[in-house]
Order: C-alpha cells, then structure tokens, then sequence
C-alpha cells in the first residue's frame, strides 16, 4: 500500500479520488489546495500526488514544481486532474511538467490503475 497525496479544491473530486485510489490500496491523505498540499508534501512523503490543475492560491503546477526542486522529493510522481481539454495552453504546459494528465471528464475512472502503474516504476527505480 502506497501513500499518495491527492489535492483538489473541489471536495466530490477528492472524495471521489480517494475512493478510487483507496480501492487500489493506497492510503490517500488529502488537501484542500495547492498551498495545504505543499506544505504537506515533508511531512507526508508521498509515493505518488495527485493535483487538480486549477487550485485558488496554489495550482497543480506550483505543486508540481515543488516536487520537483525539492532534494528528497523530486522523484514522487506527480498526475495532474483537469476539467480542461489536452490542448488548453496550461494543460499542455503541465503535461511536460508531470508523469501523466488525468481529464475529469473521461479518464477518471483509470486513476487507481494508473496510480499503481507509477507507484510501481517509482518502487523499482
């Protein structure tokens, strides 16, 4: 069982998120922006973290990059959520900022799967 760090300021989202990663077996710990969700990230240490892209305050890409320069934490895959279409500027922007986008609207349902697939290659990395 895998920690992962879900962040979305809309609450069905992460309820929803959390019951999809929990039936995976992942222990999901929440927050409710991308300003919890950083603060959060030391005291956690996730294996994986899954932002939603457009957050009050902080969005998906402020917690991207702060996995990213952090020395010990810059390995945790990050997924993105969005509402948004694949070619919206911000979401093709993330998409080279993250290991994987994850649209609301279509894909939502692949989430657990996908949190396995890059819990896994992170585990054996």
């Amino acid at each position: 069982m895998a920690k992962v760090l879900l962040a979305d300021d809309d609450p069905d989202i992460r309820e929803l998120g959390r019951l999809l990663l929990s039936r995976h077996g992942h222990q999901v710990v929440t927050a409710e922006d991308g300003v919890e969700a950083i603060a959060m990230l030391p005291r956690e240490t996730p294996a994986l973290v899954v932002t939603d892209l457009n957050m009050p305050h902080k969005d998906g890409r402020d917690v991207c990059s702060a996995v990213r320069s952090s020395a010990t934490l810059g390995l945790i895959p990050v997924v993105i959520l969005t509402a948004l279409p694949l070619n919206d500027e911000r979401v093709v922007q993330a998409t080279t900022e993250c290991h994987a986008v994850v649209l609301l609207k279509t894909d939502i349902s692949t989430l657990g799967d996908l949190a396995d697939r890059l819990v896994a290659e992170g585990t054996a990395a």
